[in-house]
């Protein structure tokens, strides 16, 4: 697949959050290589665009994938805390973030027109965004872990974010969050 092709396609989705899945399936097939979408972009998969990301966080082989983004027309940018990002309109941000996931939870299959697209288990993203408010002091962060665990509070492992936020020391949050979950 081509840049232009790529641009066709990504003009197509209803969402901003299709939009994301359709391009994580994508790049899962034209690398060749398992693509998993992680943090905040999850979440907005997660949520159907409940909660829009600014970027789109990749777990994968950054070589493999930076190729096929080179070739889709994306350049590279700084970002903040020495970040690469890669760049293109109208997609955005896609920040390649590594090469494994580090989670004892399987990532969650989405299927989508053009292939199937893991994304970060929600329970890690949860505890993610627990860490980051309580470390940034950021009720934003808070409010985007209870949406998620509220969608998906009868099928989430609520000791394993319990065990993970007691080891990341954001208990008094995870309790907070079960409060407002139920």
């Amino acid at each position: 697949m081509d840049e232009r092709e790529l641009d066709f396609i990504l003009r197509r989705p209803r969402s901003p959050d299709q939009r994301v899945a359709w391009f994580g399936a994508l790049l899962a097939t034209e690398s060749g290589v398992p693509v998993v979408i992680v943090g905040g972009s999850a979440i907005e998969v997660y949520t159907e665009g409940e909660y829009v990301s600014q970027d789109i966080d990749i777990v994968g082989d950054p070589r493999k994938l930076a190729a096929v983004l080179r070739r889709w027309g994306f350049h590279r940018a700084e970002g903040r805390s020495s970040r690469t990002y890669w760049v293109k309109k109208p997609l955005g941000l896609v920040d390649l973030v590594g090469a494994r996931m580090k989670s004892d939870l399987p990532p969650q299959t989405v299927r989508t027109p053009y292939g199937s697209v893991r994304l970060g288990p929600p329970e890690d993203l949860i505890t993610r965004r627990l860490m980051r408010a309580g470390a940034e002091r950021s009720t934003e962060l808070f409010r985007e872990a209870v949406l998620l665990a509220h969608r998906y509070k009868d099928v989430l492992n609520w000791e394993y974010i319990r065990a993970d936020a007691q080891y990341e020391r954001v208990l008094p949050l995870y309790e907070q969050l079960r409060k407002l979950v139920g």
